[in-house]
């Protein structure tokens, strides 16, 4: 599976353009304001349904436009599907897949297995739990079918409770259910990241082994409640116990919603024990070890975004990075100020490469002639 071909119109200061893509490699290059990360926001967009750069619509839609169009074309199992998508100023959008309208953005999402990786990427270890619920749960999304399923219900039950605690309710039948509903749907859902964590650390291992400094790194679950049986009963008692504490602020303070994972390395957090540039490669090691997982886990292909690559990289890092790359089964599309920054460490790589000026990009040939 590759994303063989990206159309934007009315994007962002892209008023038209139609991109054939290489199922390996693709290096958009331009100057800082050219247009060349929109590129990298719109196969985003159309993967996720929301920009990495902004929550305004109309900060996309290129002047006094209406409306954008993305329109991509997806090798998958022998076949050429269609995807696409409309949105307009005030947010609302149309979804189509082989010219059907679709209402559920994950009928688009389950087809680009999509990964960024920018500047701000180290959220991952310097944000919040959220930051990292969204990384793992991606993956598993991608991995494990019944996932998505099991965390539209567990959301519907921790909206009834939440709405529950909002009304001031003593504790009654409806907790009671709630509670119990949301005890197994947690609980099946902690399983399955387990499962997923422990999938991903046997694939960020031999990534990590020849880098001395993080050989060490591992990766820790925690579930969002005190886990120690892993059964519905032990998180039942745990939110009944705590139904004041809930009450009194409103919420529920157990559950999937509150998993993280710690990433260490010797017992220390990896963020207060490595330096930036070990943390960069951490960073791309994680993320090339997720997308190698969901490449295995059957037919899909992942996508890897990378904004700006060369920044804040010395030599040393460049050549750990690179080795990931070589050995990613993925559609990397990398965003640099020239060719020059990536093309030598990738020799040997079939490279579609684009130069954007201004809203306008040409696919060119590696000494930077229009092709």
């Amino acid at each position: 599976m590759a994303l063989a071909q990206l159309q934007l119109t009315e994007f962002r200061n892209i008023q038209s353009a139609s991109l054939q893509f290489s199922p390996s490699m693709n290096l958009i290059c331009g100057e800082n304001g050219s247009g060349k990360t929109s590129v990298l926001e719109a196969i985003y967009l159309l993967a996720h349904g929301r920009s990495f750069r902004t929550a305004k619509a109309q900060k996309m839609i290129r002047n006094q436009q209406s409306h954008l169009v993305l329109h991509g074309k997806v090798n998958w199992s022998l076949q050429l599907l269609s995807v696409g998508m409309q949105r307009d100023r005030s947010g609302d959008w149309q979804l189509k897949l082989n010219g059907e309208k679709v209402s559920r953005m994950a009928d688009i999402a389950s087809l680009l297995p999509v990964q960024l990786i920018t500047p701000e990427s180290f959220r991952l270890f310097f944000g919040g739990p959220k930051e990292r619920r969204q990384f793992f749960d991606l993956g598993l999304f991608h991995v494990e079918p019944s996932f998505y399923e099991l965390w539209v219900l567990f959301n519907k039950v921790l909206k009834q409770r939440n709405a529950l605690l909002k009304s001031k309710q003593p504790y009654n039948d409806s907790y009671r259910f709630w509670d119990q509903q949301l005890a197994e749907t947690a609980v099946a859902i902690q399983k399955l990241r387990q499962v997923y964590i422990n999938q991903l650390t046997l694939m960020l291992q031999p990534l990590l082994q020849p880098i001395k400094a993080l050989a060490g790194v591992e990766l820790e679950l925690v579930a969002g409640w005190l886990n120690k049986q892993g059964d519905a009963a032990e998180l039942l008692a745990q939110l009944q116990d705590n139904f004041l504490s809930d009450l009194k602020v409103g919420y529920t303070q157990l559950g999937s919603q509150k998993a993280d994972l710690r990433i260490k390395i010797d017992g220390e957090y990896v963020e207060e024990f490595l330096s930036r540039g070990q943390l960069k490669v951490l960073l791309f090691a994680l993320k090339v070890a997720q997308s190698n997982l969901i490449f295995s886990s059957g037919h899909k292909q992942p996508l890897l975004l990378i904004d700006d690559l060369a920044s804040e990289l010395d030599d040393q890092s460049k050549r750990f990075i690179f080795s990931f790359l070589h050995h990613i089964n993925s559609q990397v599309f990398i965003t640099a100020i020239e060719a020059a920054q990536v093309l030598p460490h990738v020799s040997g790589t079939e490279v579609g490469l684009f130069h954007v000026e201004h809203g306008q990009i040409v696919r060119t040939d590696e000494h930077g002639r229009r092709t």
